[in-house]
């Protein structure tokens, strides 16, 4: 049954308010990224520069937030194509600039 104009079983969540779990994960999933960060950079680091460049694009998806579409299409990969041009040193030289 859809929520009915009226309802006097309770209001619900106020339009805009996180879910109590979502709130919770969020926080656990900080904290364990907080407390591997050293372990998570020499991890990247051992990386290959191609391998870092698109762990580091797949990582900014939980940072960065992104922008929503009106009309979207999904896409289920992430397209680092472009990468092919580079060589490894030139990759190694961008990231270390």
């Amino acid at each position: 049954m859809a929520f009915e104009q009226g309802n006097r079983i309770g209001p619900g969540r106020k339009p805009g308010s996180l879910n109590k779990n979502t709130i919770s994960i969020k926080s656990n999933f900080q904290k364990l990224v907080e407390d591997n960060i050293e372990q998570l950079d020499a991890d990247l680091k051992a990386l290959s520069p191609r391998d870092r460049i698109k762990a580091i694009i797949e990582l900014s998806k939980f940072i960065i937030p992104t922008l929503k579409q009106i009309d979207a299409e999904v896409n289920t990969t992430t397209d680092v194509s472009w990468l092919d041009q580079y060589t490894e040193s030139d990759l190694e030289k961008i990231l270390n600039s």
